[in-house]
């Protein structure tokens, strides 16, 4: 009985140690960003590459061009668009397709990029969320040209 107590007892230390240690994120770590900056999409992983193009709008549903900053594109929403030769068809399935995002260290994607998509169609839709919480929508689509 000694021992389990004495294991409890240094077990409850010790997360105290580890919750007092705790400390928010200092602001040069956490980024308000939640734009994409480039996204590819392969057949297989060992094949080619594609580059998506991004269409980047503001609140005003207006396309921004060039070169801009978060707060000019905040509120509004993203469309990536991934143009595929028509002779490439057989060899790039667009309904089973594997994508690849270039974003912050603290963003995340929702659903997850893992595993293969269908961006056919109207494609899919997901969701950027910046280190400080906030989100912005992509519609990922891909078509035969």
């Amino acid at each position: 009985m000694k021992i389990i107590n004495k294991t409890g007892f240094i077990s409850g230390i010790f997360m105290m140690i580890l919750l007092w240690s705790c400390d928010k994120a200092d602001q040069e770590f956490v980024h308000d960003s939640n734009t994409i900056s480039q996204m590819i999409c392969k057949a297989s992983h060992g094949s080619s590459e594609f580059r998506g193009e991004i269409h980047e709008f503001d609140k005003n549903e207006k396309e921004v061009t060039g070169e801009f900053t978060q707060q000019d594109v905040e509120g509004g929403y993203g469309i990536i668009l991934f143009e595929i030769s028509k002779s490439l068809q057989d060899d790039v399935n667009l309904a089973n397709i594997y994508l690849v995002a270039t974003l912050t260290w603290d963003q995340s994607v929702t659903p997850s990029l893992s595993g293969r998509h269908d961006i056919t169609g109207d494609g899919i839709i997901i969701t950027v969320e910046s280190g400080v919480g906030t989100t912005r929508q992509y519609r990922v689509r891909g078509y035969y040209q």
